[in-house]
């Protein structure tokens, strides 16, 4: 293992359309984040390494996952988006079922299906997305789990990984500049002294909003070049 730290910069072809909900989004209104943040790379980088190596350490699991944990959450991480940008929106109305119908008076009766309408935003990448993550001593290991990931966001949000164009570097590639950044992204991220056991849904410890899980403004060199109701179109810079 190479103990000098280094930075890995990967490269994905997006393969359909994008979508993350925002962390302060709704479940029935819910904007998308124009590219994926940290947060949720990291949590795909997790996922990736507990499905191909969880199952070798069952007999120190917490010793191992807690280890394992520490270096991907100080990992610091760079996006830079592709050359074009296109936010769709949309609305549906559907039919969802009432959970409250669970906890309301049997003796009255109840209406557990109810028609909702809820809005969803869609993205169109057209070029590459980058990743630049650092700095890391697990140059190898990092790339392996970045080259099992096929999607970004919602199920389905399908992801090329390129192995061509993935570049180990003494310094990071690119690093947000906000004096040549057009638009602003919410940019939610793990805390840094935050454990494996606050993320992990089967977990009694809960994650904290501004703790465990932070929230912090992300410069996208992305300029807004038309905009109407049903669309919005970003071209980088």
């Amino acid at each position: 293992m190479n103990n000098k730290p280094f930075w890995l910069t990967v490269t994905y072809q997006p393969v359909t359309l994008f979508s993350l909900k925002r962390s302060d989004a709704t479940s029935m209104a819910a904007r998308s984040n124009l590219v994926p943040t940290p947060y949720a790379i990291k949590m795909a980088l997790l996922k990736l390494l507990l499905e191909s190596q969880g199952h070798l350490n069952r007999a120190q699991f917490d010793t191992w996952i807690n280890r394992q944990f520490a270096w991907i959450r100080d990992l610091q991480i760079y996006i830079k988006p592709p050359e074009q940008l296109v936010v769709n929106r949309n609305g549906y109305k559907f039919r969802y079922y009432d959970q409250t119908t669970d906890k309301a008076d049997k003796t009255r009766p109840t209406v557990p299906m109810q028609d909702g309408f809820v809005f969803r935003e869609w993205v169109h990448l057209a070029g590459t997305l980058k990743i630049c993550c650092g700095e890391t001593n697990r140059l190898s290991e990092l790339e392996q789990l970045f080259a099992q990931i096929n999607y970004f966001g919602k199920r389905g949000c399908f992801f090329q990984y390129l192995p061509d164009q993935s570049q180990r570097t003494t310094e990071a590639q690119f690093k947000p500049d906000p004096t040549h950044s057009f638009t602003i992204q919410p940019m939610d991220d793990l805390g840094g002294k935050t454990t494996f056991s606050k993320v992990n849904p089967f977990s009694t410890q809960k994650a904290q909003l501004h703790k465990d899980r932070i929230l912090k403004p992300g410069f996208l060199p992305l300029q807004l070049k038309a905009t109407s109701a049903r669309y919005d179109f970003y071209q980088r810079i």
